[in-house]
């Protein structure tokens, strides 16, 4: 992910890692000091989607390098793709691999 943080005097992009996503925002691991409050732009890359998303988010919570981010704007697609992401994340993987071997061979889900 990356975190462009956009200061009175500069624009700063930082490279992060998300460490819990949810439908209303993450948390990450980020370089730098971002200060309570400030806006962000997120370029957020999910494996279910092969577009990248971008999405305005503030600092909510903030132990440096951890960062509590919610999210302000989020387009009905990037929505779509973060519900799945966590949809698919909450599963367990063997009960993934199964629906995946049904959907293929039998062309249906569990």
């Amino acid at each position: 992910m990356v975190a462009t943080v956009i200061g009175d005097r500069d624009v700063c992009a930082l490279q992060g890692r998300c460490t819990v996503v949810s439908q209303s925002g993450l948390g990450a691991l980020l370089p730098g000091d971002i200060p309570l409050g400030d806006v962000v732009l997120l370029e957020l890359h999910f494996p279910n989607s092969p577009e990248t998303l971008r999405v305005r988010a503030t600092v909510r919570h903030s132990q440096r390098p951890n960062y509590g981010l919610e999210f302000l704007t989020l387009s009905d697609e990037g929505r779509r793709v973060i519900a799945r992401y966590c949809e698919l994340r909450g599963r367990p993987t063997r009960e993934l691999l199964i629906n995946i071997l049904r959907k293929h061979f039998l062309g249906r889900e569990g």
